[in-house]
């Protein structure tokens, strides 16, 4: 991952993606995501119906006026710049050195391992710009991907699930806990992500991988 000079803005870059400030161009790609019911059938809100309802979310993602708090990129293909997904981290604790990460990738760019790159990205810049020590993600305990894909970064599962931990339309949702620590997580990751792969293969080889966030 590289930061890119010259810019307000923290723009990230990797071998794939360009990570950037999120524009009100990037509605169609957020919506592509974020009004697929598949896509977020595992999130802490419902689906939208309406293109309207991702251009009120794109309006607050590309509020940068509080990044102590939370601060949000939009996942693009180089060279296209199209929008294909966000992340983000958002419950900032900056006196106690944590956050919590969200992503979410377009049904139709998954399983390229495009999401593992980008989280990838955000967590390197959160461990080494922010200084942040413990990195969280909440996850729902069916959506297997999003657990590989932290597990491959070398999160450890600290606990869960959290019964109806999120409130989501008329109905509850159950969230398992992922941590990352600066230093103790670090050293171990490229281990953990050797058997994380080698486990995976052993144990779905020939099966189709469900969709993540």
């Amino acid at each position: 991952m590289t930061t890119e000079p010259g810019e307000a803005f923290p723009t990230l870059s990797t071998q794939r993606l360009r990570l950037r400030r999120v524009e009100r161009t990037d509605a169609g790609g957020l919506h592509a995501c974020f009004g697929d019911p598949e896509a977020m059938r595992y999130w802490d809100f419902p689906a939208f119906q309406t293109l309207a309802e991702t251009e009120r979310l794109l309006s607050w993602l590309a509020k940068t006026t509080n990044p102590y708090d939370h601060l949000a990129w939009a996942v693009t293909e180089s060279p296209s710049n199209a929008c294909i997904g966000m992340v983000c981290y958002h419950h900032r604790e900056a006196r106690n050195k944590r956050l919590e990460l969200g992503y979410i990738l377009a049904p139709q760019r998954q399983r390229r391992g495009l999401g593992t790159e980008a989280v990838r990205a955000l967590v390197d810049y959160c461990l080494g710009r922010l200084g942040v020590h413990r990195v969280q993600a909440f996850v729902h305990p069916d959506n297997t991907a999003s657990i590989r894909l932290v597990e491959r970064l070398g999160f450890r599962c600290e606990g869960g699930p959290l019964t109806d931990y999120w409130c989501v339309g008329e109905g509850y949702r159950s969230a398992m806990l992922y941590a990352f620590l600066a230093g103790t997580d670090a050293a171990a990751a490229a281990g953990r992500t050797q058997v994380t792969r080698a486990e995976y293969r052993r144990r779905h080889v020939g099966k189709t991988p469900r969709s993540g966030q």
